[in-house]
């Protein structure tokens, strides 16, 4: 069974390509500064640097060989969701980002699987743009933000975009992105230590109580950095919905249950943190991620993993990539 890396994030060289040839099209521009570095700036004032681990293919593959990862599901780095432009544009940007992630797929079949992007902002293009992904470009996956336009994931409005990919099987990767709280996280990076897995629980704790979860029984969703707060918080969930007058959704399952049907990477970087969520939703239920090469990424888990004495060798495998094989409905394959 390959190791397969779930949280692997991607610039795709095409589409910085295409931010030089048309910025006013796409929702960004490149600057170059007094070092010599080269900046994608977005038409929000957010900015990430332009980085060959990022865009260059092989690069990317050299780095996970020698992390003992054979196979990376690419993902864009969640400053790309362009939710905050106009339709067109963000339509035009997801394509160009899932056609350059699926020629990647295209050139490395044993070694890359793709995930898309939808433009959220839009339900009915999101769920076009989905079968899209799934039926031509032959990815099992996409990737959302925590919320679209500081409206959480349980908006009715969202409702039918959860359905079409229930029906489709395919599986939703949760980031956290334009974090809450941001004016009071700005100083020594809490906006990613805190409010990123703040971000993921609001999100995770709205799908639960929203309904969205109880009403889509057989949703694929998995929750990036461990699923947030949420596996050491949902006892408080659980007793503050018990004891709430007025519940918003009347829930036929415990919290428990619910967090018990989703999926989880395992970038938590605590070996102690780890065992505690294996235990606590099971060892089929976490899937290996690295969020590579993200400053807060950590890719060498493959030996950690399994470094863990409280888990069997079948477990580990599991985790390691069984799992996330049988979610993507991955055939077997040869690395090479």
């Amino acid at each position: 069974m390959p190791n397969i890396d779930i949280h692997n994030h991607v610039t795709p060289a095409a589409y910085i390509q295409a931010v030089r040839e048309a910025p006013g099209h796409m929702g960004g521009h490149i600057e170059r500064d007094e070092r010599g570095r080269e900046w994608l700036i977005m038409d929000t004032g957010r900015r990430t640097e332009v980085r060959q681990l990022f865009i260059n293919t092989e690069l990317r593959l050299h780095a996970m060989a020698e992390a003992q990862i054979d196979v990376m599901v690419e993902s864009i780095l969640p400053l790309l969701f362009h939710y905050w432009a106009d339709i067109d544009k963000a339509i035009r940007v997801c394509c160009t980002v899932n056609d350059a992630i699926a020629e990647d797929v295209a050139r490395y079949p044993n070694r890359i699987v793709g995930m898309g992007t939808v433009p959220l902002q839009d339900v009915a293009e999101a769920i076009r743009e989905l079968e899209r992904i799934v039926s031509e470009l032959k990815m099992p996956a996409v990737i959302i933000g925590s919320h679209v336009n500081n409206r959480n994931l349980d908006e009715a409005e969202f409702f039918p975009f959860f359905e079409r990919a229930q029906d489709l099987g395919a599986l939703i990767f949760v980031h956290p992105h334009e974090v809450a709280a941001r004016e009071r996280l700005k100083r020594y990076y809490l906006t990613n230590w805190i409010g990123n897995p703040l971000e993921t629980s609001i999100a995770f704790a709205s799908l639960i109580f929203g309904g969205v979860l109880q009403r889509l029984p057989d949703l694929k969703v998995c929750f990036a950095h461990a699923g947030g707060y949420t596996p050491w918080i949902r006892g408080r969930w659980q007793h503050g919905y018990s004891v709430s007058a007025k519940p918003e959704v009347a829930l036929r399952e415990t919290v428990y249950e619910h967090t018990r049907r989703c999926y989880f990477d395992t970038v938590i970087f605590d070996e102690l943190a780890l065992e505690y969520l294996i235990r606590a939703v099971g060892s089929d239920r976490i899937l290996h991620g690295t969020d590579y090469p993200a400053d807060m990424g950590t890719w060498d888990q493959v030996a950690r993993i399994n470094g863990l004495t409280n888990l069997t060798q079948p477990e580990k495998e599991k985790i390691l990539g069984g799992n996330a094989a049988a979610l993507l409905n991955l055939p077997p394959v040869a690395i090479v």
